[in-house]
């Protein structure tokens, strides 16, 4: 994978544009996921409205829902996604992570009965204003054009709860919505908690897809034209 890092081009913008949480939070269920450019205590002043639609999130993160081995419509093409989660984005074509299931458990450094897992969800700058700020900086930094977004949670489950995870990465194959430009290069860029931005090449040769590494723990991934 070659990733570049763009610090030393957004450090001036970054630090006028982002303060981001030094930890976030994930549901036990696997319904939802934290911005991670909000803080904590942003967080909690949201919780009442959140709570009463708790119930139908629940539901909705069930039926978007997908075991490891199930095969997912990638730009029309179905490929087997070697981890299960809720794959709940509508703005792209399809998701799935590429990691074969005999090196999952290796990458992301699991022990016991944990088994990896993933939530993800479309995002933008009303669910994510830090990120995306931070996202659309690096865009404009490298010339590229924001096509899609993403909140991804790459975590595991043990026992029923959810374990949050801090190293290892998988491989992760998305469509790009439809309509987009396939004559043109694209990247993802990656925003996590703590500041770290970071452009993702394409490690495909398909025009239709974007692969790139997902790192363990929370991100916002946007799937950028260059």
């Amino acid at each position: 994978m070659k990733s570049i890092k763009v610090k030393r081009i957004l450090a001036a913008v970054l630090a006028a544009s982002m303060v981001m949480a030094s930890a976030v939070t994930v549901s036990a269920s696997g319904s939802g996921t934290s911005d991670p450019g909000v803080s904590s205590s942003e967080s909690s002043s949201s919780s009442d409205e959140s709570s009463s639609a708790s119930v139908s999130v629940t539901t909705y993160a069930e039926t978007m829902s997908k075991k490891a081995d199930a095969p997912v419509s990638v730009a029309g093409v179905n490929v087997v996604t070697s981890v299960g989660g809720v794959y709940a984005a509508q703005k792209v074509r399809g998701v799935a992570v590429t990691t074969p299931a005999a090196s999952v458990k290796a990458s992301l450094g699991l022990t016991g009965n944990q088994k990896a897992a993933i939530i993800i969800y479309d995002t933008d700058a009303k669910k994510s204003y830090r990120a995306m700020e931070s996202i659309n900086a690096a865009a404009a930094a490298i010339g590229g054009t924001v096509v899609a977004s993403l909140n991804i949670d790459l975590g595991a489950k043990e026992n029923g709860k959810w374990v949050t995870l801090s190293s290892g990465s998988v491989g992760l194959v998305a469509g790009l919505p439809k309509g987009a430009d396939t004559s043109k290069e694209y990247c993802a860029i990656c925003v996590q908690p703590g500041g770290v931005v970071t452009v993702l090449e394409d490690q495909d040769t398909n025009p239709a897809t974007v692969t790139f590494e997902v790192q363990a723990g929370l991100g916002t991934y946007a799937l950028t034209a260059k």
